[in-house]
């Protein structure tokens, strides 16, 4: 994955490929404070559960039955 941000700087993310994986958080959009001013960041992660979306909503601790 490539983005040009606004700035005209540009970000590249390659998630891990593994076939075991049904479910992956690949980036984090947030917003955040500096010197009083609001900026938009992005966070790369990557995280990924075999057990799809009942792990991913476990993980944030979502009861799932």
């Amino acid at each position: 994955m490539r983005r040009d941000g606004p700035s005209g700087a540009a970000w590249t993310f390659q998630p891990p490929s593994d076939p075991d994986i049904r479910a992956m958080v690949v980036a984090e959009l947030y917003r955040h404070t500096t010197s009083g001013q609001p900026t938009w960041k992005l966070r790369a992660v990557g995280q990924g559960w075999a057990d799809g979306l009942d792990g991913l909503a476990r993980a944030h601790g979502v009861h799932v039955e």
